[in-house]
């Protein structure tokens, strides 16, 4: 059972409908929920792919499948705002770097 679905049998229970029109449940909450689910068994903490993330980077840059090269970091960096901006501030720096 995904969580949104668990989610929404809690919600049911307790007396609320989230599939009423009218029912929304706060933007953070959905959030939460989404990033939630998107969790794997095995993932890299930020530590991890802090670590690594300018190798991830160049990776990019280079136009290789850093997807398929390093998926963990690929996940990480998809689900954490802060690890995704810190991604995007270094694949600036080397966009804008004399050749």
């Amino acid at each position: 059972m995904r969580l949104s679905e668990a989610i929404n049998r809690l919600l049911k229970r307790i007396g609320l409908d989230r599939e009423e029109k009218d029912m929304q449940l706060p933007a953070e909450f959905q959030k939460l929920i989404q990033m939630v689910e998107k969790t794997q068994e095995i993932e890299f903490s930020c530590d991890d792919v802090y670590y690594i993330l300018d190798q991830y980077t160049e990776m990019v840059y280079q136009g290789e499948n850093a997807e398929k090269i390093m998926p963990l970091v690929e996940h990480h960096i998809e689900i954490c705002p802060d690890c995704r901006e810190e991604f995007e501030a270094l694949l600036r720096i080397l966009q804008a770097s004399p050749v």
